[in-house]
């Protein structure tokens, strides 16, 4: 994938990491191992060594790196352990890249947005089959920001992401910027 961006484009002076999975009954009652692989694998190990692929190319242009990381890496939610600790983990990642490559004029940052409703989310087989069970979802969700009471948009997300890429962050490196309507509070 990066050398295919690199030939195609001349370089790479952004990247992000926005893949993800969350999986159910995933609390330390009743995680597999291989679902704690499979979560771990996907929102960490794969953030980590495509970064690693990418380095030389982001050096070259001085680029960035923004990950799409989540608000329960700072406030965790019940049966999603597995989720939180790999978010938690993606957090970390980005203050130690913002460390080694910041001297290397690469800056790294994650966006941590709250509940979006996704194509992702609406792909779910339980959101297929019991749509009134996937906007009470959202309706329960919506509740738990301060903000409106609503939860985030897409476009909102990928604005905060856009920002970080740009030039008006130029400054900004090693930040964690929670995209959630004050989800993140205690109360809340």
């Amino acid at each position: 994938m990066i050398n295919e961006t690199v030939s195609r484009f001349g370089g790479l002076n952004i990247l992000v990491h926005s893949a993800g999975i969350a999986l159910p009954n995933s609390g330390p009652d009743t995680c597999t191992e291989s679902t704690y692989d499979l979560v771990m694998d996907t929102n960490l190990k794969s953030v980590f060594f495509l970064t690693q692929l990418a380095l030389p190319h982001l050096e070259k242009s001085r680029g960035s790196i923004t990950t799409v990381s989540s608000v329960y890496s700072v406030s965790p939610g019940l049966q999603q352990t597995v989720y939180a600790l790999s978010k938690a983990g993606l957090d970390h990642l980005t203050r130690c890249l913002a460390i080694h490559l910041g001297p290397k004029g690469v800056r790294a940052n994650s966006v941590n947005p709250s509940y979006v409703a996704t194509n992702v989310l609406r792909s779910f087989p339980i959101q297929r089959s019991l749509p009134e069970a996937a906007a009470a979802v959202g309706e329960q969700e919506a509740h738990k920001h301060p903000l409106e009471g609503r939860c985030a948009t897409v476009e909102e997300v990928a604005e905060a992401v856009v920002f970080l890429a740009s030039d008006a962050a130029s400054f900004i490196t090693g930040q964690n910027l929670l995209v959630d309507g004050g989800r993140h509070f205690p109360k809340y």
